[in-house]
């Protein structure tokens, strides 16, 4: 059976959650669950934006053993060395660097340097790390063609996954079914990367998209312990991982008694109910 990689954002952009802070010692003890349940890849927060978020990354780098550490960063240099140093002590690291794709009114000019951009810092990424991933910020808003070039970009600049979010959360299943689709279709390269998906919860359908992904050809989805996250939040994990179970056909190597468990004590933390499930 084909695998799905399980990616947590609960502790990076969980924090983006309206009045929700974590402590350095509360993220290790989520993060020690997240390896237990059996979570493949944690991204624990953005360290080129603040210190607090270094010092947790870093620290949770030399803790973790068996599920890979990932900070998040912009294009800009400083951000993505930032990542680098932060994630230096860990077992497995990854940079997960991001672009903005949606620059509708840009001459062919703007285009090729924006272009320009995705290869210099997923290039730089690599020279740092052997596991990068880049997020296509605002796909479903951005240009076909223009996506398609910044997805081909990326990947031959090294990028191992290739994540497209609904970073707005805006779009049906049906639309963002459509684009992944295209996206299958059209990139040269796309079976040279893992492709992944983020889904925000602003219209109700973050698990429905991240689970319809999945006949699309996408391996790896992005989700967050009761939903956090940004606005309306993530597509819930438990939701997520109950939802791959249920299809049948796809091993997801997460230990579903401890669900429970990390949705009480992430619930405990940040003040925000748990799901019932």
């Amino acid at each position: 059976m084909t695998k799905v990689i399980v990616f947590d954002t609960t502790m990076r952009d969980g924090e983006l959650t309206p009045d929700v802070k974590m402590n350095l010692q509360q993220k290790i003890t989520i993060s020690q669950l997240l390896e237990k349940m059996g979570v493949d890849i944690i991204e624990v927060g953005y360290p080129g934006n603040s210190q607090k978020d270094f010092e947790e990354v870093f620290n949770i780098s030399k803790i973790i053993k068996n599920s890979t550490i990932c900070g998040l960063a912009s294009s800009q240099k400083n951000e993505i060395i930032s990542v680098a140093e932060a994630i230096k002590p860990a077992a497995r690291g990854r940079i997960h660097t991001y672009t903005p794709v949606n620059i509708k009114n840009q001459s062919r000019l703007g285009e090729e340097q924006i272009l320009s951009i995705i290869k210099d810092s997923v290039s730089l990424a690599r020279n740092y790390c052997d596991d990068v991933e880049w997020s296509a910020f605002d796909a479903p808003r951005s240009q076909p063609d223009f996506l398609c070039q910044a997805i081909e970009t990326a990947t031959k600049s090294g990028a191992n996954t290739i994540s497209i979010p609904d970073s707005l959360g805006l779009s049906s299943p049906a639309e963002f079914s459509q684009l992944l689709q295209m996206i299958f279709n059209r990139v040269p390269n796309i079976d040279q990367a893992i492709v992944s998906v983020h889904c925000h919860d602003d219209l109700g359908m973050a698990v429905d998209n991240s689970l319809i992904a999945l006949n699309c050809g996408v391996r790896q989805i992005e989700c967050a312990i009761n939903g956090l996250g940004a606005r309306k939040g993530n597509a819930d994990l438990a939701k997520v991982v109950m939802g791959v179970l249920n299809q049948g056909n796809y091993q997801i190597d997460i230990d579903t008694e401890l669900i429970n468990q990390a949705s009480e004590l992430v619930s405990q933390i940040t003040g925000v109910e748990k799901g019932n499930y």
